[in-house]
């Protein structure tokens, strides 16, 4: 029988999420102070942060012109090791729900308004069973929320217990997770603050279960990457088409060559990473004329596991070399069979392969312009800033113009592929990669399926990378030689509307694992979240590994 006190509790957690749920915060909007407000006044009835008050606070994100922040509280037990707790609070937005968006924060009338829609069979079962919250951002992820604000206000009562808690809740994670990237300098300040030592990181984001009804615990998080592949032709008339080169056809085969294509997928143990898909694929005219574009581009996204920058972009450049020479060839094809049925001698197109990085062609504006590139080059990204905080374009697309740019300040000005990397970056991380680990985190797969089966009596399975991309990607950097410099020099945003701090994400080096509730549905009308999960198994879980982490060895 459940103890009047464990019923109190669970009632609170829920209670803690319906509130949480019904604060509106929209990813890359100013909603998301609405919530940051909330998790920060929350903190402040504690006892235990009116008694220390300077163990919590807001930190305001660097160059953000929305002023979000990350709102953090740390209780101090005994000695140095540390657990921190890591989550985001913002959330997708709700126009997915459609005539139903205005109750996609009520979690008591959504479900009843469910009831009138047509929903796939597993969603009814799960409606009718009453088991599960459904809301906007229930399962993604303020159910964690919910659960790390339960487990800290816990510690917080606790007198003299091993190790420290660090609460840490981020904006922006569903977009470009600045937040995350902004709190890399928090954790490095808290850190010498306090004198802490940074044993492991534990994110709440939900997991789904396998086919077997197990729960899923990652030790790591998945990487993505997004290579922007530009391409410059030459326009001409369409009447005298072999007088151009039209860069959507070499495009469009550079995308044949890379979409879905398996070689990007890296495999650990018996986990694959999904093969590339492009997002955006435009040619650069601006209106309609009877001519060829000038310049087409897109990019795409490649999730790894184990390749870096530098090998990704070593792939890349051979497939749009060979891709290149192949576009050659065929329109020489093309081109001989026209001038036979014109009855003329044949001979070649002029054209020949031609594929660079951006950091190569950059160097080569300042080399051979100077001074008048890099002052275009900067108006440019000031026109650029403005175009993007109006929503004008997006930043990714935002490449396109960096690069044409460039383009016009180098002496070459023949057909060319220009390879370059947009953002957000996010680097893979695996408990695997670390060469040194506390003794308790090294056995850490071990101990929550133990955790999971005496704690909660449950089947829980572990899994090297969380594929659904986190900002645990931000805690540590492998590799660091073969990422820093390709990507630094390699995308055009880079330390003008976007970077990230690693050689403090270097310095951290903190080993990380996701444990959260069992979700469905993330980022549809139809999310949803266990309840259960939310308000007794994932917080015992938690809190078994907690405790076993802090342990004196």
């Amino acid at each position: 029988m459940i103890s009047a006190l464990m019923e109190d509790s669970e009632k609170k957690i829920k209670d803690t999420l319906e509130e949480l749920v019904s604060i509106q915060s929209d990813t890359g909007t100013s909603l998301e102070k609405d919530v940051e407000k909330y998790l920060y006044d929350w903190l402040q009835k504690l006892d235990y942060f009116k008694s220390n008050t300077n163990n919590s606070g807001s930190y305001p994100l660097k160059n953000d012109s929305l002023e979000r922040a990350v709102v953090w509280g740390l209780v101090k037990g005994v000695g140095r090791k540390t657990v921190i707790l890591l989550n985001h609070h913002d959330v997708v937005d709700a126009y997915d729900y459609q005539t139903l968006k205005t109750y996609a924060y009520q979690p008591a009338l959504l479900r009843e308004m469910l009831k009138n829609v047509e929903l796939a069979k597993d969603v009814e079962e799960d409606l009718i069973s009453g088991e599960w919250i459904f809301a906007r951002g229930a399962a993604d992820m303020k159910a964690g929320i919910a659960i790390q604000l339960s487990i800290i206000e816990e510690f917080s009562k606790k007198q003299n217990f091993n190790g420290n808690i660090l609460f840490i809740s981020v904006a922006d994670e569903e977009s470009l997770s600045l937040g995350m990237r902004s709190s890399a300098e928090l954790l490095k300040k808290i850190k010498n603050k306090f004198d802490l030592e940074y044993t492991i990181l534990i994110d709440s984001e939900p997991h789904q279960k396998t086919e077997n009804n197990e729960g899923v615990f990652y030790t790591g998080s998945v990487g993505k990457l997004m290579p922007v592949v530009y391409v410059r032709g030459k326009k001409t008339h369409i009447g005298d088409i072999f007088q151009g080169f039209n860069p959507l056809l070499l495009l469009s085969q550079i995308a044949s060559e890379t979409e879905l294509n398996s070689d990007f997928s890296d495999v650990v143990e018996n986990e694959v990473s999904p093969p590339p898909s492009w997002n955006y694929f435009r040619d650069g005219k601006k209106c309609y004329d009877a001519s060829i574009p000038d310049s087409a581009g897109g990019y795409f996204s490649v999730l790894t596991l184990k390749r870096t920058p530098k090998v990704i972009l070593e792939q890349l450049l051979e497939i749009s070399k060979q891709t290149f020479e192949n576009v050659i060839c065929k329109m020489n094809k093309s081109y001989s069979n026209y001038l036979n049925k014109k009855n003329e001698n044949e001979h070649k197109l002029p054209w020949k392969t031609n594929v660079k990085t951006f950091s190569q062609i950059y160097n080569d504006a300042i080399e051979q312009s100077g001074e008048k590139f890099l002052l275009d080059y900067n108006l440019t990204i000031d026109k650029l800033k403005v175009d993007i905080k109006n929503n004008i374009i997006g930043m990714p697309e935002s490449n396109m113009a960096l690069i044409g740019k460039t383009l016009e300040y180098i002496t070459d000005k023949t057909p060319m592929v220009v390879i370059a990397f947009s953002p957000p970056y996010y680097p893979h991380i695996s408990i695997n990669d670390f060469k040194e680990l506390d003794n308790n985190v090294s056995d850490i797969g071990n101990a929550v399926v133990r955790i999971a089966r005496e704690v909660c009596y449950e089947t829980y399975s572990k899994r090297n990378y969380f594929m659904g991309i986190s900002d645990m990607s931000y805690s540590a950097l492998n590799e660091s030689e073969n990422v820093i410099p390709h990507i630094e020099f390699n995308m055009p945003l880079w330390n003008n509307m976007y970077d990230i701090p690693f050689e403090t994400i270097k310095q951290l080096n903190i080993p990380s694992i996701n444990i959260g509730p069992y979700g469905k549905d993330l980022h549809k009308f139809t999310e949803r979240v266990f309840t259960l999960d939310v308000i007794r198994q994932t917080p015992r879980l938690i809190n078994g590994v907690i405790e076993y982490v802090l342990k004196n060895n």
